[in-house]
């Protein structure tokens, strides 16, 4: 079992690769290097002119040393098809699982690294933690991602189900309290390390492991990473759920009588489809983020016509989108239009895109006539790129 869990690890780290290499990509990397620079630039001045010690700065440290438990976890990379082939093997299910607690913890404990080390300034000069609380506090988290990750292959036995969120809340209680009463970091360090040798040592015969829950929540683990590639590249393996969003439903016509088939088709795709919601959405969260780095109503303009224009371009493909159905080839639906009907299928949420931009500015910019007038360029230039360019895009792509 020990040597199935190493091949299944080298698999699972080459196709990793595959697709990281496609994301990590030498723009994509240039845009992190000036976003990083930007932030810590912004880090570096803001340090110099906040006040120290205030009551919030220790709370505020303890949910931001607390957020890398969010992040990853337990890989057991299980198939669908072992609960047929490795059920005889029940019992050495530890020592498959060994490995795979070992390789869950690599980026769970680069993120904490890299958090703590962006925050050391901030609380040993601002907070005044001192630095050997500080590091015990690094070392309580570690220890409570472990004792999660433990506690993530306990449940995976049955009548063995913790639950992983009300163990994340006790553990930023455990952490604020912590900060509050720095002395209490060693107690807390000391009660982790206990709860983890008591699942180190507790018996596993007792439950018999449980392959289909495992298979299940392997299964979501993987289309959450799949689903995080899929924002850069396209993944075969990822599986795609369409599925009805009502809180959108406002974005749709009352009277659906009044649409043809094409626009009921592709408005039904941009809100329900999940590659086409959530890039819209990421590069609205992407506009607001360079905008509020960049402090400046003339770069915010120029980036977030850049960001219409390349949320327009990827979301071309779109039209083709139902060319495979049988049915929509059989029915006798109009397909020279197409482009036009796109336009009224995205007018809505281009819309949106547009005033959550404009209320991130009037929150993050100073607020004058250029910015008003920003306001106004970005509207008209993405009335532009809709009407005009892409029904030229899609005549084309058509032709």
């Amino acid at each position: 079992m020990r040597d199935l869990a190493k091949r299944r690890l080298q698999e699972n780290l080459r196709q990793s690769l595959k697709y990281l290499v496609l994301v990590f990509n030498d723009f994509f990397i240039l845009a992190l290097i000036f976003l990083f620079g930007a932030l810590m630039f912004w880090y570096a001045q803001t340090m110099k002119t906040m006040p120290e010690n205030l009551w919030y700065y220790r709370p505020l440290v303890s949910i931001l040393l607390w957020l890398p438990l969010l992040i990853g976890k337990l890989v057991t990379l299980l198939k669908p098809a072992d609960l047929q082939f490795l059920l005889p093997e029940d019992e050495n299910i530890k020592l498959y699982l060994k490995p795979m607690l070992n390789y869950s913890l690599i980026v769970p404990t680069i993120c904490l690294v890299l958090t703590a080390g962006i925050l050391f300034p901030f609380a040993t000069i601002k907070a005044r933690i001192e630095l050997i609380d500080y590091i015990f506090a690094v070392l309580a988290v570690f220890l409570a991602k472990l004792l999660q990750l433990k506690i993530m292959e306990h449940n995976l036995f049955f009548n063995r189900k913790i639950s992983i969120s009300l163990v994340n809340i006790f553990f930023l209680f455990l952490f604020g309290l912590g900060m509050f009463k720095p002395k209490s970091l060693l107690i807390i360090a000391g009660l982790l390390v206990i709860c983890l040798i008591i699942f180190v040592l507790k018996p596993q015969h007792a439950a018999l492991f449980d392959w289909q829950y495992a298979v299940d929540q392997e299964k979501k683990r993987k289309n959450v990473v799949f689903n995080a590639f899929s924002m850069f590249t396209d993944v075969k393996e990822r599986q795609t759920n369409v599925k009805r969003r009502k809180y959108l439903d406002f974005l749709l016509p009352k009277k659906m009588a009044l649409e043809n088939p094409n626009k009921f088709l592709y408005r039904r795709s941009v809100l329900r489809n999940p590659e086409n919601i959530n890039l819209i959405v990421r590069m609205t969260a992407f506009a607001v983020l360079v905008s509020w780095l960049v402090q400046n109503w003339l770069w915010a303009l120029g980036l977030s016509c850049l960001v219409v224009f390349l949320t327009i371009y990827q979301l071309v493909p779109m039209v083709d989108e139902f060319d495979d159905n049988i049915m929509y080839r059989v029915y006798p639906i109009e397909h020279t239009n197409r482009g036009l009907d796109m336009v009224s299928a995205l007018a809505g949420m281009m819309l949106m895109q547009w005033l959550i931009i404009s209320i991130s500015w009037l929150l993050t910019l100073p607020v004058n006539l250029h910015l008003f007038e920003a306001m106004g360029c970005l509207v008209v230039f993405s009335w532009v790129v809709l009407r005009l360019y892409l029904p030229a895009k899609v005549k084309k792509r058509k032709s």
